[in-house]
C-alpha cells in the first residue's frame, strides 16, 4: 500500500510541475494596441470626465507593459490630462504598478476588445467614473492627444524619474490585478 501512495504522491508532484511550467510559459494576454474612448460616465452625474481620450499599450518586455492615456476633461478641456502606468505579467495574471493606482481598476473583455478604466474620486461626494475604450487601428490626429501621448511617453521614458522611483521593472505590482472577463461564461 505504501507503494502506491508514493507513486500516486510522485505522479501528482510531476503533474503539478507540468501544470505549473505551462502556466509560467503562457503568453502575455493580447492587450498591446490602441483605444479610442467610446464613453465617459460618472456617478453621480458630473461633468468630472473626459470628452475624449486615446490609450496605448505597448509591450516592454515578456513581462511588462507600458499603458499611456492622453485625454481632454468634459470640465476644463486645455488641463493637463494624461498618465502613464506599467504593468507586469505573472503567473497568477496581470497586475498594475502599486504606485499611484489604489483608486483604479482596469477591466479587459478579450471578446470584445473593450478596456475598461473605473477610477474614484477623492471629492465629497465620492464619485466613480466609469470609462470604456475600444480598439482602433486608425492613426491618432486630434492634435491636443497627439501632444498629451507624447507627453505622457516622455515622462514614462524620464531619466529623473528612473532616478527617483528606480526602473519599473523593480516596481512593487501585488495590489492591483487587471481583471480579465472570464470566456468560459459567455459561450454556450
Amino acid at each position: 500500500m505504501t507503494t502506491y501512495s508514493r507513486i500516486y504522491g510522485a505522479l501528482a508532484a510531476a503533474a503539478f510541475t507540468v501544470c505549473t511550467g505551462a502556466a509560467a510559459q503562457a503568453p502575455m494576454p493580447k492587450l498591446v494596441g490602441e483605444y479610442n474612448l467610446l464613453s465617459s460616465t460618472t456617478v453621480p452625474p458630473s461633468n468630472w470626465g473626459y470628452s475624449k481620450a486615446r490609450v496605448s499599450i505597448k509591450q516592454l518586455d515578456d513581462h511588462h507593459l507600458l499603458i499611456l492615456l492622453a485625454c481632454e476633461w468634459k470640465r476644463e478641456p486645455k488641463a493637463v490630462c494624461g498618465d502613464y502606468f506599467y504593468a507586469q505579467w505573472r503567473d497568477d495574471g496581470l497586475y498594475l504598478q502599486d504606485m499611484n493606482t489604489f483608486a483604479m481598476r482596469l477591466y479587459f473583455d478579450p471578446a470584445t476588445r473593450k478596456l475598461t478604466i473605473i477610477s474614484r474620486g477623492a471629492d465629497a461626494r465620492q464619485s466613480v467614473r466609469h470609462e470604456v475604450f475600444g480598439t482602433t487601428t486608425a492613426p491618432l490626429l486630434d492634435t491636443a492627444l497627439v501632444r498629451r501621448m507624447k507627453r505622457e511617453q516622455s515622462n514614462a521614458d524620464s531619466k529623473e524619474n528612473r532616478r527617483v522611483f528606480g526602473p519599473y521593472t523593480k516596481w512593487d505590482y501585488q495590489e492591483n490585478r487587471i481583471e480579465f472577463q472570464r470566456q468560459d461564461l459567455t459561450a454556450p
